[in-house]
């Protein structure tokens, strides 16, 4: 069988009665599957109930599909739906005694026990199998360099050819290998498909995704989920309209605002000051804007959060329905979410209408690969493409294709092995990070900030953020010090935590190779008493003030630059009921403490000044710098903001 070998082990349930003929169709399956000479050896195991195979699909990722026999349960569509839930991804097959009408579910194969054959049973099982193993782009790129054409057509290094035998860049074509210029190709191979206008190979790779991610429509992006997020704020609220936007959100749905003349009301995020962790918007908060802002198109959420913080989406999606507002749910840190049941209901799941996804993120795809999933009733597919083209490269990247195609094979077929892994080695992690007697690991409790405790919140296990407080040890400093002394480079860190990801990716040599650095820190770490002023975190985020002016007009209008500080270097009373026009960032946190058309107060003038002369490193992406440490602020000009009120309207 293409695209799997013979050492893949695959097991088949068989959900029979407990009976001498269903032990028969056993042992002949098992016969069939030892004359097949291709691809991988089939394995049956016989489950006499519902709950042995829900067991089963919980325990083993090598199960792969599941044949029901209508006898064997009182209710079969309620068996498949259990079984559809706790792995989705599994081939399902239904034996009936004749046509089961409607009370047979979708992408539910059907087989009529009176005509069985367990030959025929076997190629249905394999054929299932395959489509799922198919990875149709990928495959027509690999067969189309392997063919070993010669290239008349863009891009100009034709192969690699202008760099492979150069005196000065060699060195360059050896260092990145071959495959990763003869795979660099263009529009101009027909075979391979067009991205933005897909009929053959890509568009059957992105109905294999939609399949497995759950999605009416999926779409492959090779501009990241920052060109994803636009896509859709244009497809919803393209000539304006109203937004209920976290105020943690991604800058692209920010810059999206500013591009396509959308009125946002934010939503202050929550926050745990101890650690620096902005976590999820309160459900109240989120209640209270829908029912404010009744004219409202989009509510965006995050879900999950660079930390790891699941909401509990169902009735929020639920809410936003019942008000006539489409959601978008950004899992940039979540496609991997389908694959387990730990990690489920995914927004998709909750009905959520668009997500944008991050694949390689947590997948096993390159950078800047990215997908769009559609789950909205009232889709306009037609508009949708049209919208996609305006952002997307004409020449994209089709090894970014190719990884996509990849992943999403890999998650379908062994996806919930993987992740059984990973979050092994993440509880492996926890322990012997705890067992340093210095360096803590965060459970949920510890993160959450206090005000979303009740909201249901969930910890997505593959994120594990370590408190190194107990060190006297700053975070940047433990950071260098893993990178220097071991080797290890972390994915980000706060004043007093460290972020650390575990992915499909993640071995069992990096876990060693982590702890033994983490134990070699806590040996020479002085203690709180030895640092008495270890690192300090910044100050909260300052409360959000109005915005009183479309984001896009400050962003594009007539602007004046005034400095952050004064000349006795204290902050800038001339900028106090300012507007601003540019998006200022601290980072870390990386929320936005100013986006265009927002007034500027005084609590938070003083908050950027206090940052900018602070010594922790924080920097603040915005800001215009017009000498050695003379930053300024673009604010919209005097004659434009003296129509503004400066009352307290919100947004």
């Amino acid at each position: 069988m293409d695209g799997i070998s013979r050492d893949c082990r695959v097991l088949v349930a068989l959900l029979l009665p407990d009976t001498p003929a269903a032990e028969a169709l056993r042992q002949a399956l098992v016969s069939c599957a030892a004359l097949e000479r291709r691809g991988p050896m089939l394995q049956f195991e016989h489950c006499a109930s519902l709950e042995a195979t829900l067991a089963l699909a919980s325990r083993s990722g090598e199960l792969q599909a599941v044949v029901v026999d209508s006898d064997a349960v009182s209710a079969s569509r309620e068996a498949l739906a259990a079984l559809r839930m706790r792995r989705p991804e599994l081939d399902l097959f239904l034996m009936t005694g004749g046509a089961p009408g409607e009370d047979c579910p979708g992408r539910v194969a059907l087989l009529d026990r009176r005509e069985l054959r367990p030959e025929h049973l076997c190629r249905q099982l394999r054929n299932a199998l395959g489509r799922r193993a198919r990875t149709p782009f990928a495959d027509t790129l690999k067969d189309y360099v392997y063919s070993a054409r010669d290239a008349w057509h863009t891009p100009g290094h034709s192969g690699g050819d202008s760099l492979r035998d150069s005196p000065w860049v060699s060195d360059f074509y050896q260092f990145m290998g071959e495959h990763i210029f003869n795979t660099d190709l263009s529009v101009s191979v027909q075979s391979l498909d067009s991205l933005l206008e897909p009929h053959s190979v890509i568009h059957e790779a992105q109905v294999l995704a939609a399949e497995a991610f759950g999605a009416r429509h999926s779409f492959f992006l090779t501009n990241g989920t920052s060109t994803a997020n636009k896509v859709i704020l244009q497809q919803l609220v393209g000539n304006g309209g109203k937004v209920i936007v976290d105020q943690a959100c991604h800058k692209s749905i920010h810059h999206a605002v500013v591009l396509f003349g959308a009125q946002p009301v934010y939503l202050a995020a929550s926050v745990n000051p101890r650690y620096g962790f902005y976590g999820p918007v309160p459900r109240q908060r989120i209640s209270a804007a829908l029912a404010a802002h009744p004219d409202a198109r989009l509510l965006v959420l995050t879900s999950c959060t660079y930390d790891g913080f699941r909401y509990d989406l169902k009735p929020i999606i639920a809410e936003a329905h019942a008000a006539g507002v489409k959601v978008l749910v950004d899992e940039a840190w979540y496609a991997h979410g389908a694959f387990h049941p730990e990690l489920r209901p995914t927004a998709l799941e909750c009905g959520a209408d668009y997500v944008s996804q991050s694949t390689h993120k947590m997948l096993s795809a390159f950078s800047q690969a990215s997908m769009i999933h559609v789950g909205d009733p009232d889709f306009d597919e037609h508009r949708f493409r049209e919208n996609l083209n305006m952002h997307m490269s004409t020449s994209p990247q089709y090894a970014m294709i190719a990884s996509l195609d990849v992943a999403r094979k890999q998650m379908s077929l062994e996806g919930f092995s993987l992740l059984q892994r990973a979050f092994d080695l993440a509880r492996r992690l926890r322990e012997g990070i705890q067992r340093s007697g210095v360096f803590r690991v965060l459970e949920l409790g510890d993160m959450l900030p206090a005000e979303i405790l009740d909201d249901g919140i969930r910890l997505d296990p593959c994120k594990v953020s370590v408190d190194v407080s107990g060190s006297g040890l700053g975070a940047r400093e433990i950071q260098l010090r893993l990178f220097n002394e071991a080797g290890i480079q972390v994915e980000k860190t706060t004043h007093n935590t460290l972020s650390l990801l575990v992915t499909p990716g993640t071995t069992e040599s990096k876990l060693l190779r982590l702890l033994q650095a983490f134990g070699r820190l806590a040996a020479d770490a002085p203690g709180p008493a030895g640092r008495p002023r270890a690192e300090e975190g910044p100050p909260p985020l300052p409360p959000l003030s109005a915005v009183v002016m479309p984001p896009r007009e400050a962003y594009f209008g007539a602007s004046s630059l005034l400095p952050l500080g004064d000349a006795r270097q204290g902050p800038n009373p001339a900028l106090e009921q300012a507007i601003a026009a540019d998006q200022i960032v601290p980072y870390p946190p990386g929320i936005p403490v100013l986006v265009p058309g927002q007034r500027i107060t005084r609590e938070i003038l003083g908050f950027l000044h206090a940052l900018q002369h602070s010594r922790r490193g924080v920097e603040i992406h915005g800001l215009v710098q017009q000498g050695h440490n003379a930053p300024a602020l673009r604010v919209v000009a005097p004659a434009a903001d003296s129509a503004i009120p400066t009352s307290k309207e919100k947004a």
